[in-house]
């Protein structure tokens, strides 16, 4: 992986709570964050109206220190101090791991509520996404799994984060 592959998996890892090595396994046949990569960084460009943003939040996280836990490590890319825009920009990309989808901010108008609406990125951003993994499921008419799975307990929930103690 490039140098800024390599980061975004990190960072992504942090925020998302999910280990790089289930975001990015040695053996990639989806290679999903190829396509989150370049729509991350081309849809913050824009939206945020600073096509430095996607770097600057990307060697942030970089410059973070060794010594930081996961923990650490994401509430520092979500403080405040960052920043708005850099603050949702982060946020953004934990909708797209977590829904194979980009969300877009609708503001409130005299008529409606604030809202936010999302465009899916792909088919294979959908059934990629981690809220899948997360509910220990699969989309609608795309399964790995064998006939009549349900019929056992789930495995823990680590097993798919790849964290310790089943948490994401």
């Amino acid at each position: 992986m490039s140098n800024a592959m390599d980061t975004f998996i990190g960072l992504s890892a942090v925020l998302t709570g999910f280990s790089a090595d289930v975001l990015a396994p040695p053996l990639d046949p989806v290679d999903i964050k190829s396509e989150y990569l370049p729509v991350f960084t081309a849809k913050i460009a824009q939206e945020s109206g600073d096509p430095t943003l996607p770097d600057r939040i990307l060697q942030t996280f970089a410059n973070l220190p060794d010594s930081m836990t996961p923990q650490q490590r994401g509430a520092a890319m979500l403080d405040p101090a960052n920043g708005d825009s850099f603050v949702l920009a982060c946020r953004k990309l934990i909708f797209m791991w977590y829904a194979g989808a980009w969300p877009t901010l609708v503001p409130a108008t005299a008529t409606a509520p604030a809202s936010t609406v999302s465009d899916i990125i792909s088919a294979k951003a959908y059934t990629a996404s981690l809220v899948w993994q997360v509910m220990q499921s699969h989309p609608m008419g795309d399964s790995n799994y064998r006939y009549g799975y349900w019929a056992k307990p789930p495995v823990p929930l680590n097993d798919y984060t790849g964290q310790p103690g089943g948490n994401a």
